[in-house]
């Protein structure tokens, strides 16, 4: 049976620390809106990234190489500033090799894991994970923290790998830790090589034709601003499991999603498909919402935006960052 770890300094916890948040990836989409929840919630926050972006946030964000750097290193970094919460929002994403991938992945994890365990008092790590590790399980109507990992692509086995690893470190009473499956996430400073972060860079360069990949079936599409405070519900909450799934729990068509986004645009651009690459990330993955309920009980969370909420926010980042230049 797995073991739940209390948490550091929530309601109940008997133990008031202070709210000191290190977050990894903090140059990343996901990563970058965590540090920005935390920060507007009061947090003191310290970003670690492998190239630090320009503008500076007002926050630290330094340079540090978790999958690379030297343990001793590694363990000084996180332990300056003190956290009560370690989030991990690092790991290789896109346009990589399989070595990187399991290196940002799964050797990453493994080094954070025995990092956090050696720092002094009480820390939360909180792991992005993703609903890919859950791969196909056709004629299920809904995906939830219980059923086996089956991914079919590389970088989805090497995530499903990552949170084995914290869920065993668990279950060992070496650190207090949750994977919160992040579903398909949409908002500010969507990447480029995402298909709707993507559509939204071209559609700023008000093109008369944008080119895309086939876009065919649904799936379950959470702001990623709701997944920043999901992070943050699961640093506070007094007890977590060690999975928990985090998404809209519905469906919506993408086709939608892409016409919605060029509406907002304002664009009259016409679609131009492409071929798709050669292994998608979501390959075998089925049109299935992830099951929230757990969320809903365990951390008191809900999603709060709407798809359309989600794909405004997207395009004013986009647009803004166009109009700067």
């Amino acid at each position: 049976m797995t073991k739940e770890r209390g948490a550091v300094g929530a309601a109940g916890s008997g133990y008031d620390a202070p709210r000191t948040a290190v977050v990894l990836g903090a140059s990343g989409f996901v990563g970058r809106n965590i540090c920005a929840a935390a920060h507007a919630a009061g947090w003191s926050v310290t970003g670690f990234a492998r190239r630090p972006r320009d503008p500076v946030p007002p926050w630290p964000v330094l340079a540090l190489d978790v999958a690379r750097a030297a343990t001793g290193v590694l363990v000084e970094a996180l332990a300056r500033p003190r956290p009560t919460l370690v989030v991990n929002a690092a790991g290789a994403l896109w346009d990589v090799t399989d070595d990187e991938l399991t290196e940002g992945n799964v050797t990453l994890v493994e080094r954070l894991v025995n990092a956090v365990s050696t720092l002094p008092g009480p820390v939360r790590l909180v792991h992005v994970g993703s609903a890919y590790e859950y791969g196909s399980h056709p004629g299920r109507t809904s995906l939830a923290e219980t059923l086996p990992g089956r991914p079919a692509s590389r970088y989805a086995q090497t995530k499903l790998a990552g949170t084995r690893i914290l869920t065993r470190a668990v279950e060992d009473g070496r650190i207090d830790a949750v994977t919160l499956r992040i579903a398909l996430s949409v908002g500010p400073f969507a990447p480029r090589h995402s298909v709707l972060g993507g559509l939204a860079h071209q559609l700023a360069a008000r093109p008369e034709q944008v080119r895309l990949p086939p876009v065919f079936g649904v799936r379950d599409i959470v702001d990623v601003r709701d997944v920043a405070e999901a992070v943050l519900a699961a640093a506070t909450a007094p007890t977590v499991p060690p999975v928990v799934n985090i998404g809209a729990g519905v469906c919506v068509g993408l086709t939608d999603a892409v016409d919605a986004l060029i509406r907002i645009a304002g664009s009259t651009a016409s679609v131009v498909r492409v071929p798709p690459p050669a292994m998608r990330r979501d390959a075998g993955v089925g049109d299935v919402p992830l099951d929230i309920g757990l969320a809903r009980r365990r951390l008191g969370w809900a999603p709060a935006r709407t798809l359309e909420a989600a794909l405004r926010a997207l395009w004013d980042s986009v647009a803004g960052d166009a109009v700067r230049r």
